[in-house]
């Protein structure tokens, strides 16, 4: 009988670890490395994460689960460089080990010596995990898709939505764009074009989710910053939200959704207008990509495919 340990970090601004947790069977349980419990959560509120005192609970937090548990499997969710008595841990459990990371990482990755695969959800991450001799696979974000009925298109709100963080390349993007726009998230600067709306505040995932399903266009773009060829969760959220996903060009995209059928694609931001100027056209699109989206990219997908593989 196979018994999944996820260990991540709670609180992530992904909500990573607990839309894989959530997706997850009775047969699994998780493990927060970043605070367990009360212990190790006020011990790096006083002292710091380097603290040993943190450290070492951290470790003896780990140690319980994997005796009390005893995992056939353990999948670590985003990007750790474990410390030598945690990989001892995870070594010494006998269970089959993964890492799903999203973001660009060092070198040092190597030295997760107890992890058997390692999984990414950006192509270009993969070829550079080859090149470090790490065993790596593609498997990209997914989404809990909602399940309630999703508004109708008619209800919708026309504006394009953009929720994000700023980056120069996305706020080169918007200063282009000849449609009305809200762009929402913490730290956006005042926009000279005057089609655009921002709202700098930060909401929860859920909040997000809600909006996309009111709205009948999401922008995406990605943060150069941090992707070089994947689809941030975005995609996944706004096409299982119903919304018609209007993104840039990027290599992984046609691994995921057919362009056109599925969803918009942008080449500027001077044609983004023409291209959901067609209602009826984006509903389709919508339509489709929802249906896709539902079919193909929930995390409980995702975890079927990981357990398989592992």
């Amino acid at each position: 009988m196979n018994k999944l340990l996820i260990i991540g970090k709670r609180g992530g601004i992904l909500n990573w670890y607990e839309d894989v947790l959530a997706s997850a069977d009775n047969m699994s349980r998780g493990f927060a490395l970043n605070h367990e419990n009360w212990r190790s959560h006020a011990l790096k509120g006083l002292l710091g994460d380097s603290a040993p005192a943190y450290r070492r609970q951290v470790a003896k937090d780990l140690e319980g689960v994997l005796t009390s548990f005893s995992p056939t499997h353990i999948l670590l969710v985003d990007l750790f460089y474990l410390r030598p008595e945690i990989n001892e841990l995870l070594t010494q459990s006998g269970a089959k080990t993964a890492q799903w990371i999203g973001d660009r990482f060092e070198k040092r990755l190597v030295e997760n010596t107890s992890i058997h695969s390692f999984y990414f959800t950006d192509t270009a991450l993969v070829r550079q995990g080859l090149s470090l001799g790490l065993s790596s696979k593609y498997l990209p974000l997914a989404t809990i898709p909602s399940q309630a009925t999703q508004p109708s298109w008619e209800s919708r709100r026309s504006e394009l939505l953009f929720v994000a963080a700023p980056s120069e390349n996305r706020i080169e993007l918007l200063e282009k764009i000849n449609y009305p726009t809200l762009v929402i998230g913490p730290k956006w600067p005042i926009l000279k074009n005057p089609a655009i709306k921002t709202l700098n505040k930060r909401l929860s995932l859920q909040a997000v989710r809600e909006l996309y399903g009111n709205h009948k266009f999401i922008l995406n773009q990605i943060n150069t910053n941090n992707i070089m060829a994947g689809l941030p969760a975005r995609c996944f959220d706004a096409t299982a939200y119903g919304s018609c996903l209007v993104t840039d060009a990027v290599d992984d995209l046609k691994l995921n959704f057919t362009i056109d059928r599925d969803i918009v694609v942008y080449r500027n931001p001077s044609e983004i207008a023409m291209l959901i100027q067609n209602s009826e056209h984006c509903r389709a699109i919508a339509a489709n990509g929802h249906a896709h989206c539902i079919e193909n990219h929930s995390f409980i997908h995702r975890l079927k495919t990981l357990m398989d593989h592992m």
